[in-house]
């Protein structure tokens, strides 16, 4: 996306910032005067990007940054092992022929030109308004700077030695300059036909010395050099710390919204279990009080089960003692078994007596069991005692069958 601002290099020894024709502030370093702000591209000077032009014949486009970069270290632009070359290429013209590109080399750059907050960086021609005639001199960090460019793009921009005043030198320097790139088959129907001075409070005398010397003529004098409406960065271009910078950032950026995300799940869930935690508080609270209603009438319903497993043998007639002891005598054999005793005590019955032989009392036990009378009952006898005269003493007892669960 476009950038409202740039930083440009100013004709003395600081930095300006520009929007269009209007210069916003001056500082002496790029730090102070871009500050915080993120929609500022940062003008590489001349002095720092080497631009030229490369005719390159037709091609896959996958092959033209290898073959862009052969170029770059054929003129010995190409960094050391030790760093990474950071150059860009822009198609300008494309025919029959093959296709040229403007290619800029950027070299490395120390600590005082790295803002990482920078919406990008760009060489300052590509940031300027295309000048009439095909070539713009300018000014900047006291020297003057000669920039061709072909429709808006600079395809090339050279740092001058002769200094930083517009004079004959300057001009004859620009000459040969342009003499030079004639020879240049990459630059064939791309010569400037004349060139725009952009350098304010010239003389007559200065201008009058620079025309005379001059190869092209001098199309407008203009008093500073204007930034593009919407100025882009390069991408290519992004010093390595910036990258890094924006990579950190990112991440940071992806860590907090990750974060973020598991903040409002953790508070959605945490909304979610109060809310139920409450609703099952009210649950248990209702669920209380339902009990603290019931309660007194389960107590008097479980006192009343007690009184009635008490009283219950005065209302059922097969409990009855001498009921009891009639279904108890029916089931006595004709003779052969003798009772001493029978002795009920609440529901338990205890028959104590002596019988004639073991088999006698063994029979009268099985009898007891088979009576329907006592088929609520469980009978047990321990085994009889056999006397001196071969009778035997027994003692059968008899409990009803759920008195292990009444108990």
């Amino acid at each position: 996306m476009p950038a409202t601002l740039t930083a440009l290099p100013s004709p003395g020894s600081g930095w300006v910032l520009v929007s269009g024709s209007e210069i916003r502030a001056e500082e002496s370093s790029l730090s102070a005067l871009v500050g915080k702000q993120s929609d500022v591209v940062i003008g590489l000077p001349a002095s720092k990007v080497s631009t030229f032009c490369v005719l390159l014949p037709v091609t896959d486009d996958s092959l033209h940054e290898n073959m862009i970069f052969a170029q770059v270290e054929k003129r010995g632009l190409a960094a050391g092992s030790q760093t990474e070359t950071i150059y860009d290429f822009v198609s300008v013209k494309s025919d029959e022929s093959g296709e040229t590109f403007a290619v800029s080399v950027v070299s490395p750059l120390n600590d005082e030109w790295i803002v990482n907050q920078a919406h990008g960086y760009a060489p300052t021609a590509a940031l300027q308004t295309p000048p009439e005639g095909g070539a713009r001199l300018w000014r900047e960090h006291n020297r003057l700077v000669l920039g061709i460019f072909q429709n808006d793009e600079p395809v090339h921009v050279q740092a001058l030695s002769s200094g930083a005043e517009v004079n004959g030198n300057a001009a004859q320097e620009i000459s040969l300059l342009l003499l030079s790139l004639g020879g240049d088959t990459a630059f064939d129907d791309m010569f400037p036909s004349g060139t725009e001075v952009a350098i304010g409070d010239l003389s007559e005398a200065a201008k009058e010395d620079f025309e005379k010397a001059l190869s092209i003529p001098v199309t407008s004098y203009r008093d500073r050099v204007e930034s593009r409406p919407e100025a882009t960065g390069r991408l290519r271009l992004l010093p390595e710390p910036v990258l890094k910078f924006r990579k950190s950032r990112k991440t940071k950026k992806s860590v907090a919204a990750v974060m973020s995300v598991l903040l409002v799940v953790y508070l959605v869930a945490a909304a979610w279990l109060w809310i139920e935690g409450k609703r099952v508080a009210r649950e248990v609270e209702s669920l209380e009080r339902q009990i603290a209603i019931v309660e007194p009438d389960v107590t008097r319903i479980q006192q009343i089960s007690q009184r009635w497993s008490r009283l219950e043998p005065a209302f059922e007639k097969t409990w009855f003692p001498l009921v009891q002891l009639n279904s108890f005598t029916s089931a006595l054999p004709g003779s052969g078994v003798v009772v001493r005793e029978f002795r009920t005590t609440g529901r338990n019955l205890r028959i104590r007596g002596q019988a004639r032989d073991v088999q006698f009392a063994n029979r009268l036990l099985e009898d007891l069991q088979a009576m329907d009378a006592f088929s609520s009952y469980d009978w047990s006898m321990p085994n009889p005692k056999v006397e001196k005269n071969n009778t035997a003493t027994f003692e059968i007892e008899g409990k009803p069958s759920n008195a292990g669960a009444d108990s």
